[in-house]
């Protein structure tokens, strides 16, 4: 995970600070891009320990897929990511249910427009024809973030739009991220964008391949910078590798988190890093 070092030392080096809807202002760089050939190992990295979030990034990953908006949906994988962003008063503030989010990524995965269900969508496209271009998905819809000014989501989605690719046997998935938080978001999110290829490869039948992705808005908060510099010093070690057990009941919708599992990763001590807020 070279190149995610060389990414934070970029923005370290080349970033203009930048003031945005947070508390504090970032050091800020525009469109990068960063390949994970997945034959090389995970790309979970390795410079500071994220095993404490394995069961988040998954457990997150299977509550998108389910459609859910509800914070209490994703308890039931033992995740509380999105607590702080679903109490009475901002479900309130955004004229929602207490504990719902709006319509945020599941949503947009299942229920795009209030009438497509693009995942279901996406894996007809590719099982019908692989060499399809347009397999791909959408999770940033205006309409469902602001309009003249009113909000109607507390968070967008910052991970915008995937687009699947097949060659040679092979599936591909490109993400588009409009905002790229580099310590904290952009590990997680390649993580957890890696397993959804692997996923959607194993149920069209393709082996899976390279994960591109591209980072529009790319940022280290002030208050970061100081645990970059520290993640700098280290050296990545191998990658690990992982192993995904049929669910249950073979279905792609019916994954619990114990279906997946972490081998061979052994990273640097844990850093603490600030979360923007």
């Amino acid at each position: 995970m070279v190149k995610y070092l060389e990414l934070v030392e970029d923005v370290l080096t080349h970033g203009k600070l930048k003031k945005g809807s947070q508390a504090v202002s970032a050091l800020t760089v525009y469109g990068r891009q960063i390949h994970y050939n997945l034959g090389e190992g995970f790309p979970l990295i390795t410079t500071r320990d994220m095993s404490g979030s394995w069961r988040a990034l998954v457990g997150e990953l299977l509550w998108i897929m389910s459609g859910s908006d509800k914070a209490g949906d994703l308890h039931k994988h033992g995740v509380h990511l999105w607590d702080q962003w679903a109490t009475p008063q901002t479900s309130g503030k955004l004229g929602l249910p207490d504990g719902e989010l709006g319509p945020i990524y599941g949503p947009q995965l299942r229920n795009f427009g209030g009438k497509v269900d693009q995942l279901t969508q996406v894996i007809g496209m590719l099982q019908r024809n692989p060499n399809t271009r347009r397999a791909m998905i959408s999770l940033w819809n205006l309409g469902d973030v602001e309009i003249d000014g009113v909000e109607k989501v507390f968070i967008a989605p910052c991970v915008a739009m995937l687009h699947f690719t097949h060659q040679d046997g092979e599936l591909g998935l490109h993400v588009f991220q409009r905002s790229a938080d580099v310590p904290i978001g952009v590990p997680f999110d390649v993580a957890e964008y890696a397993l959804f290829l692997m996923l959607v490869a194993k149920e069209v039948g393709l082996k899976p391949s390279t994960l591109v992705h591209t980072m529009s808005d790319t940022h280290i908060y002030e208050d970061q910078d100081p645990a970059m510099k520290e993640l700098l010093k280290r050296k990545p070690r191998s990658r690990p590798t992982i192993t995904i057990t049929d669910s249950p009941s073979g279905g792609l919708l019916d994954h619990r988190v114990e279906d997946f599992q972490l081998h061979g990763y052994d990273p640097h001590p844990r850093i603490k890093i600030p979360v923007a807020t």
